[in-house]
């Protein structure tokens, strides 16, 4: 389905061209290379209330919407040069997609070191981002170069046996679901889903089932994002989260959280309002739920959950630390 409202935008992009607002929140990858190598003069911009009028009136990005700080350091710098693990079990390829490269390095850093400490080999090869806000904005030749580069540079590892992992579920969600379509004749696409797993999935299968008590007498609630229900619902993440000694529960609305990717970024009514009237319903639910505070693997519903309830909001990367 995501893909065939993709084709109907497409389609209508021939003779309607996809808005401003649209064109930059598809540049994602772009704005964060660009964030990354200006911070911190990018991050205290986006603080800036009169850059953030500007913002909002030139390319119409919400002065409301909190935006994640871009980090001078990406994750590809601060993994560069490590050397690799001697007598490896298990041959490793990480999909750091953008947030974990460019906003939160530290989550990335925690990731790799785990899987190394578990006697993983890992990789970080040549990729570019997932591509998704092509699909979800329409553009279906910028989504296929994405995939077809992706594939590319993954498929010569996952031949030679290395496991995929990818932290976000978007990622992940393409990697396993939308490269395929994007490209069913071509083989390496169908291979590179084969191998990709969710961090937290692969995680749990390679520690076989060890606790401990380190999160004991803490309560979460956890969120599912869009792209993650046919990947498992998180189930995999709330496991491991328990094997830490902690209480965790799925909290629920039966719809999206309301940021909708990134159409939650954009101005006025069609855009930050009504996400915030979507999200409304969980909102309400996380606050009633008595849980400390929310883990979700997604890191542009973080942004709006964290807006939207009040309550501390992390990533179960964050409990690695």
């Amino acid at each position: 389905m995501p893909l065939l409202i993709a084709e109907i935008k497409h389609e209508d992009h021939k003779d309607n061209p996809p808005s401003l607002t649209n064109r930059v929140l598809m540049g994602a990858e772009k704005a964060a290379q660009m964030g990354s190598r200006f911070a911190p003069l990018s991050n205290w911009s986006l603080r800036n209330p009169l850059f953030r009028w500007v913002m909002e009136k030139a390319v119409g990005i919400d002065r409301r919407r909190e935006m994640p700080a871009f980090a001078r350091k990406t994750l590809r710098d601060r993994w560069a040069g490590r050397s690799p693990v001697v007598d490896a079990k298990r041959k490793v390829v990480f999909f750091h997609d953008i947030f974990v490269n460019h906003n939160e390095p530290e989550l990335g850093m925690a990731a790799l070191k785990r899987l190394e400490s578990l006697g993983c080999a890992v990789e970080l090869p040549e990729q570019r981002a997932s591509g998704y806000p092509y699909i979800g904005y329409g553009d279906l030749d910028a989504a296929r170069t994405a995939a077809v580069y992706n594939v590319h540079h993954l498929a010569k590892y996952a031949a030679q046996g290395y496991d995929i992992v990818a932290t976000e579920p978007t990622a992940a969600y393409c990697l396993k679901v939308s490269y395929p379509k994007l490209l069913p004749h071509n083989k390496d696409a169908k291979l590179v889903a084969e191998k990709t797993r969710e961090y937290f999935a692969y995680l749990l299968e390679i520690e076989d089932g060890a606790t401990n008590e380190s999160l004991k007498g803490k309560k979460f609630g956890f969120h599912c994002s869009c792209h993650q229900r046919p990947l498992g619902v998180g189930e995999e993440a709330m496991a491991w989260v328990r094997n830490q000694g902690a209480e965790i529960e799925l909290i629920e609305s039966g719809t999206c959280c309301g940021m909708g990717g990134t159409f939650g970024m954009k101005a006025g009514a069609l855009g930050y309002d009504l996400a915030n009237a979507v999200g409304a319903p969980l909102f309400a639910s996380f606050k009633e739920s008595g849980v400390e505070a929310i883990v979700t693997e997604s890191s542009v519903c973080s942004i709006h959950l964290k807006e939207g309830t009040g309550l501390p909001l992390m990533h179960p990367l964050e409990l690695l630390r």
